[in-house]
């Protein structure tokens, strides 16, 4: 109940001076103690550093980030595609880079295919191309490097680039983190879409030609927002081939199966956002 408690207050942003005196004695009246619960509480729910009371007790933004995204790969969970602006720009951390390290963190510890939540387990099938079969396939040839002393290493039997996906023409395209050698060895037509985005800003994909956006994504030099207003009807397609592993029970996967289970064709995000009485941009985002 206590560590309840604490919860409401940290989402609510409450800063120690304000906590009631019975839940700072529950703390050992310790500052601190509190401090360290924000950055816990912070981290497991993948917060925005700036709008959120964890910008008081880390100083470190960079720090933060990378914490949080060292704790969601480590528990397997969803990348955090709502921070996207700072783990794919800032971090250079791609959608596609974070499970090909989280399936090797896997194959490397031996454990089975069915350890990966739903979710991340239908992300890892959508992105790597890995689901159940691949994935015993690729032990299989772990197990045969180990056995021979091959130094091959786990990394390159993993996928090099993510497998195509279809691109709508609504999607908006943004850079990610473009250095100078990411660019020497793209066409002149990749790199004219690069300058013109680095020049004029993240535009859609109907702006482009699709098959060179692909070819983009594949090299991780972009990714993409999917534009969802608060009056949009959304409605989710037959689940052929849906991934069934087992639930990670945390926060996130918790509201992702709220609207999974309550979305419609007439319910508006915003409706829906009432409805389960949780904020709007996490059903626009999820």
């Amino acid at each position: 109940m206590a560590a309840k408690n604490v919860d409401s207050y940290i989402h609510d942003n409450c800063p120690w001076a304000k906590l009631p005196k019975q839940l700072k004695e529950l703390l050992g009246n310790s500052a601190k103690e509190y401090e360290k619960l924000i950055v816990e509480y912070s981290v497991r729910n993948q917060l925005k550093y700036k709008t959120n009371i964890v910008r008081y007790v880390r100083s470190n933004e960079e720090g933060y980030y990378e914490l949080l995204l060292n704790y969601s790969r480590s528990h397997l969970m969803l990348f955090p595609y709502h921070l996207s602006n700072v783990i794919v720009k800032g971090l250079r951390v791609t959608p596609f880079q974070y499970y090909c390290s989280m399936v090797e963190d896997l194959m490397i510890q031996e454990k089975s295919y069915d350890a990966l939540p739903n979710f991340t387990a239908a992300d890892c099938l959508r992105l790597l191309g890995i689901g159940r079969n691949q994935y015993i396939d690729l032990m299989n040839q772990c197990r045969s490097l180990k056995k021979h002393s091959n130094r091959k290493s786990i990394k390159e039997i993993l996928p090099q680039s993510p497998v195509d996906i279809t691109i709508h023409s609504y999607w908006i395209v943004q850079t990610g983190s473009i250095l100078e050698d990411d660019v020497k060895n793209i066409s002149a037509e990749e790199k004219a879409v690069i300058d013109y985005m680095i020049d004029v800003g993240p535009q859609t994909v109907s702006a482009f030609d699709t098959d060179i956006i692909q070819k983009l994504y594949k090299r991780g030099l972009i990714y993409f927002d999917v534009p969802v207003y608060d009056n949009e009807y959304t409605v989710v397609p037959t689940l052929d081939g849906f991934v069934m592993n087992r639930t990670l029970g945390d926060y996130l996967e918790n509201i992702l199966y709220k609207i999974f289970i309550s979305i419609d064709s007439s319910t508006t995000a915003s409706e829906l956002a009432n409805i389960l009485q949780i904020d709007l941009d996490l059903v626009k985002v999820w």
